[in-house]
């Protein structure tokens, strides 16, 4: 990552403090009416993870393992940055995995081409701005089940090599740290590991901060249940990887 991390880190600390902290109940994920434009590229990654699936999807080379030390598990550490507004977990999110992969744009840059408003970031967008930003080719996916985000997170942090973006409907009585509930919520999936059935996000909303919360800021690790479960509640289901 480029040698600007520490001034960038400074800039999104002084923006936090210039942005009052606001009295709205969400994060800022924002419309679900609007569908994701699949591209071609899309359905050629889809194909491919399809093909991974019949291939035995996460258990592809394990079958014969036989002891737990072999299960998948991938780690990125992204770097932290806490989200500006308490809408801005788009922006926010966009802003970690662009800054993993070398380029640290504001958080008010990324809202613009995001379209972030009060009411939130649009989640079918994020795919777009990353591609932008980072170069790679990150896909917006739909998961079916609970077994499906399982796959997918395996599919996109091992397979592609892509730390991810996931859009959840938080539960503060499912989701460990949460003290309030959260009807939408973008934050970056960076490291999962089936050995112990654990997911760990690098969440850029601090509900202390903005709410009086809970201890929500950062790397967290949750049951891999959990935010599967978060991810299929939210009407979207989707994960961008």
């Amino acid at each position: 990552m480029k040698i600007t991390r520490g001034a960038c880190a400074a800039l999104v600390a002084l923006a936090v403090v210039l942005h009052p902290a606001a009295a709205l109940a969400d994060t800022g994920d924002g419309r679900t009416d609007t569908k994701n434009v699949q591209s071609a590229e899309d359905v050629r990654i889809e194909q491919q993870y399809q093909a991974w699936l019949r291939r035995g999807g996460s258990k592809t080379g394990t079958a014969f393992r036989p002891t737990a030390v072999d299960v998948p598990y991938k780690y990125f550490y992204t770097p932290s940055h806490r989200q500006e507004t308490n809408y801005y977990c788009g922006p926010a999110t966009v802003q970690i995995l662009a800054d993993y992969w070398g380029e640290c744009p504001s958080q008010d840059e990324i809202a613009n081409r995001l379209g972030t408003t009060t009411s939130g970031t649009d989640f079918s967008l994020v795919d777009d701005v990353l591609r932008y930003y980072t170069k790679r080719p990150y896909t917006y996916v739909t998961c079916a089940s609970y077994s499906d985000v399982y796959e997918r997170v395996c599919y996109g942090l091992l397979v592609r090599g892509n730390p991810a973006a996931i859009d959840v409907r938080i539960d503060a009585s499912d989701w460990p740290n949460y003290l309030y509930d959260h009807a939408g919520h973008i934050v970056p999936l960076e490291a999962f590991d089936w050995r112990t059935y654990i997911v760990r996000l690098n969440d850029p909303y601090d509900e202390r901060y903005f709410r009086g919360g809970g201890d929500t800021y950062g790397h967290k690790t949750y049951l891999r249940s959990v935010v599967a479960g978060g991810i299929m509640l939210h009407p979207r289901h989707a994960i961008v990887y």
